[in-house]
């Protein structure tokens, strides 16, 4: 079998891609997430994806006569679906055939259809090596590089294609693609134009699709809207087209074209009541639009409809996460597991619905099948191992966790903030520093990172550091309220009182209800000597919470210093009604005692005080010269 031959014979395989169909799905919690190892491949670009990236179409395989038996079963695996079992009877004839080209390229084709680009690169590479002028090995080989994120040779490919094929529309189609992704956005427009003047009516409204989403993203929002309306007048009845129309509007970041989305989706669920993608892309844009309840009821409808459809039921188990419904998680995580215990995302989904629900050991083994499965390449599995092993008090290996996902993944950020602040937790102050300024060299406008570096500053007594810390991290997100409250305080403990009483006045100016900052503020107005304005802040403060114990102590610390016992003694007895094991203040309580004549008082306050005060040893001291004045 020659490679020209092979080429004529070599049609695109529409109805068995599309039975396999969908994409990579990039999903994340604020804990830290794993992309879903799923890709489906449609027969257009753009099609048929489960979240808002492209899909590139491909070409099948070969019509031409199998070269023996064995070939010729793993055809007939492929076609039947069976992809696995399909890959191995394709290697076991290129161990017979090892100089065919064909069974290369076909070989790689189907390594696209299993998600494993980098495997069939490799077969590609070396079909494209053997036969340099096949334009469908030079299509695949684009998809390849382009789904292992080498985009500059994606382009190359697809360019090659369509020198050996001009008007080669699936090459267009996947150029035009590329180019968008790169932010060639004047080309890509050009290309996809092209391909969308020429060919049949479905090739043109896939065409127009792509080349909405270009123009979407050059801002060209009137013309994009055309090129979809145009797409759908070409093909009205095409539902997976009307898929990706909608997933255009749902790249957008604006809301009006969320909305669109959920309109066009919603009427594209009424043309097509039994297709499980119409619906998940519908939930997905309502999502997208914060309707939660509306999104979990879409993907049942898709589950109801594909019962194994299990990027809709990974879905619903992360929208019963976020409302706390951690039985019905769990549900949703063990139908995953006993569904398809073979993908690493499942067992990872597992161990956050464990984690969740304070199951820190199963949590662990789920994380820790997660990265065997996907052989130790899951960097958002061992962040979370991570937070397990933090969250369990072991330290050292929390540490090594995060620097196993770092390692695999030098850009992760939130891995390295985490780092640093479990450096901090043991100790390791010179560590925790550079792993936060790791975090920043990626991105200097990271407010969590300055907060942290701002807190850490603070705790070892570099307040002047510290204000910087923290002014950094208000620049990157004003009004942050644990940015104010640390700025405040290095405020007040370097003498800069009324920039702190500047700082608390804006922070509750911002958020009234903001209990810790009136608090804050009559702390800072006590220290700049203003007791009335000091207890004004603080009756706001427990206006809004009577039980906040800070500000109960901070206005008994003042009261502590009034010519009046009886006014620390009431003082001290709110805060032990609110918290009965405050040993500092029930020493408090009986030096105001103390004060105030009542020895039997006092003795009786320090009858509660432990015997040994080990960890407190200026505390210890009191209590002893009390003991001296109130014997029991």
């Amino acid at each position: 079998m020659t490679g020209a031959g092979y080429s004529r014979l070599w049609p695109v395989l529409i109805a068995l891609v599309a039975f396999i169909g969908g994409a990579i799905a990039l999903e994340q919690l604020a804990s830290g997430v794993r992309p879903a190892r799923v890709i489906h491949i449609t027969a257009a670009a753009s099609r048929g994806t489960d979240d808002d990236s492209d899909a590139e179409g491909g070409a099948g395989f070969a019509k031409t006569a199998p070269l023996d038996d064995g070939h010729a079963a793993a055809r007939a695996l492929a076609r039947r679906g069976e992809v696995a079992a399909a890959l191995a009877g394709y290697r076991a004839a290129l161990a017979a055939h090892p100089d065919v080209v064909a069974l290369h390229a076909e070989l790689g084709y189907w390594l696209l259809v299993s998600g494993d680009p980098a495997a069939a690169r490799v077969e590609l590479e070396r079909a494209a090596a053997a036969d340099g002028k096949d334009p469908w090995i030079a299509l695949n080989l684009g998809i390849a590089r382009s789904r292992g994120g080498d985009l500059a040779q994606a382009e190359r490919a697809y360019r090659q294609a369509l020198a050996l094929r001009p008007g080669f529309g699936a090459a267009q189609l996947a150029l035009g693609t590329v180019l968008r992704r790169q932010g060639k956005l004047d080309a890509s427009i050009e290309i996809l134009r092209a391909a969308a003047a020429t060919g049949g009516n479905d090739d043109r409204a896939a065409a127009l699709v792509a080349l909405a989403r270009s123009q979407l993203a050059a801002k060209a929002r009137p013309e994009a809207g055309r090129s979809i309306a145009r797409a759908l007048e070409l093909a009205p009845a095409d539902i997976e087209l009307r898929i990706a129309a909608g997933r255009v509007y749902l790249a957008s970041s604006k809301r009006e074209d969320t909305l669109r989305a959920i309109e066009l989706l919603t009427r594209t669920t009424e043309l097509a009541p039994d297709v499980a993608t119409a619906f998940s892309a519908l939930a997905r844009a309502k999502e997208k639009a914060g309707d939660r309840t509306g999104a979990e009821t879409a993907y049942l409808r898709a589950v109801r409809i594909d019962p194994d459809y299990r990027f809709a039921r990974r879905r619903l188990l992360r929208l019963a996460l976020e409302r706390q419904d951690y039985p019905q998680a769990r549900l949703a995580a063990d139908y995953l597991l006993a569904s398809a215990p073979e993908e690493a995302e499942h067992h990872f989904l597992a161990g956050l619905v464990a984690a969740k629900s304070d199951r820190l050991d199963e949590a662990r083994g789920h994380y820790r099948d997660a990265i065997a499965r996907a052989n130790g390449d899951y960097p958002e599995a061992y962040f979370n191992l991570a937070i397990v092993e933090k969250n369990a008090g072991q330290l050292d290996l929390a540490i090594a966790a995060y620097q196993q996902a770092i390692a695999l993944r030098p850009s992760y950020q939130q891995a390295w903030n985490n780092l640093g602040l479990v450096f901090a937790a043991a100790r390791r102050t010179d560590d925790a520093e550079a792993a936060f300024a790791k975090a920043l060299a990626l991105d200097d406008g990271y407010a969590a990172a300055w907060l942290n570096l701002g807190e850490l500053r603070a705790a070892t007594g570099r307040d002047p550091a510290a204000i910087e810390a923290f002014t950094r991290a208000l620049a990157a997100r004003p009004g942050d309220v644990d940015a104010q409250l640390g700025l405040g305080a290095a405020q007040v403990r370097t003498g800069a009182t009324a920039q702190a009483i500047a700082t608390y006045r804006a922070l509750v100016a911002r958020d009234p209800r903001a209990v810790a900052g009136w608090s804050a503020l009559g702390a800072a107005l006590t220290a700049a000597g203003d007791s009335v304005g000091a207890d004004a802040a603080w009756r706001q403060a427990l206006a809004i919470d009577p039980d906040h114990v800070p500000t109960l102590r901070a206005r008994a610390d003042a009261a502590d210093r009034a010519p009046d016992p009886a006014l620390a003694i009431a003082a001290w007895t709110e805060v032990l009604d609110r918290a009965a094991d405050d040993v500092a203040a029930r020493v408090h309580l009986a030096a105001a005692r103390d004060r105030a004549g009542d020895r039997a008082g006092c003795a009786r306050e320090l009858a509660a005080v432990p015997a040994a005060l080990t960890t407190a040893p200026d505390l210890a001291a009191r209590v002893a010269e009390l003991r001296g004045r109130c014997p029991l």
